[in-house]
């Protein structure tokens, strides 16, 4: 016989957590300055650059440093090329990217002998305003198709129930990224879209359990059927996040600088999404159930 855990007995501290954990992180992140926004919404300048061997990352951001400039530093390629990305923001409104990538090479020239610098991408703050307002445009256009997609696939209900879980989702990563100072950037918006798509699916999984049992015919509750199929399903809730985690971990502590913020978020979103698919989507549709019988 099937044992069944009793998920929803705890659903109340679980949403309870939620709440505090949003609050609290969304204070933490406006006490310090709000968001670190990168340069792709803020605007900024990125150059590539070939240096000599004795040149290392600690010695070019201390030049940096030196002339009051403040920026990323990061190796790119085969150790052996010396190649690196320095990016910096516009920290002077009065400046446009192409001053401000005026500047930065003349830093680099000046104080490195042999410098070749291999390629300079400048992004103004009008650009940057775009992608904040397509990124914003793109998540509630992305809301609409799962809702549509899910309401046709299953019922309404099941539609609330995971778009509760993934604006859960998104939200609390979101104010995480303001917790750890991750910089918001074209990578780690892309990392919010993978947690979109991970969340639906793992919740879709505990749905269509759902609806098989309500199919059959039995003296069970509604909360009942709810936590047989999120005990029927959990192993492979479990053994999918377990396996995905370990591979974004070795991301995160193999990807260098460049990837570590994207693996980051992912780590924080896979966690968020396994959590939300039990104690938020799951609550959701017996609150949905309750509220439509009455």
């Amino acid at each position: 016989m099937e044992r069944t855990i009793g998920f929803l007995k705890y659903r109340s501290i679980a949403i309870g957590i939620s709440i505090a954990m949003f609050i609290f992180f969304t204070v933490f992140t406006f006490l310090n300055n709000g968001f670190n926004l990168g340069i792709d919404f803020v605007g900024g300048v990125k150059i590539i650059a070939k240096f000599e061997k004795d040149v290392d990352i600690l010695k070019i951001r201390n030049v940096l440093i030196d002339n009051k400039t403040q920026a990323l530093v990061q190796q790119i390629g085969k150790e052996e090329q010396n190649e690196f990305i320095i990016a910096t923001k516009l920290s002077n409104k009065s400046k446009s990217a192409e001053e401000n990538s005026i500047q930065l090479k003349k830093i680099c020239l000046t104080n490195f002998k042999n410098v070749k610098i291999l390629g300079v991408e400048t992004v103004g703050p009008a650009i940057g305003e775009f992608l904040k307002k397509s990124a914003i445009k793109l998540f509630f256009i992305t809301l609409i198709l799962i809702t549509v997609y899910l309401s046709f696939r299953f019922e309404f209900k099941y539609s609330i129930g995971a778009i509760a879980a993934i604006i859960h989702d998104i939200a609390i990563t979101i104010v995480f990224c303001g917790v750890m100072n991750v910089e918001v950037s074209i990578p780690v918006i892309a990392a919010l879209l993978t947690i979109f798509g991970y969340s639906v699916n793992d919740t879709i999984v505990i749905f269509d359990r759902i609806r098989e049992n309500v199919q059959i015919k039995s003296k069970q509750t509604f909360i009942e059927v709810i936590n047989k199929s999120i005990s029927q399903s959990i192993t492979r809730t479990l053994l999918t996040s377990l396996t995905t985690l370990f591979a974004v971990l070795a991301l995160y502590l193999l990807g260098g600088d460049v990837i570590n913020d994207f693996a980051l978020v992912l780590l924080f979103g896979i966690f968020v999404g396994t959590y939300s698919s039990i104690y938020i989507a799951s609550p959701t549709i017996l609150f949905w159930e309750k509220f439509s019988s009455k």
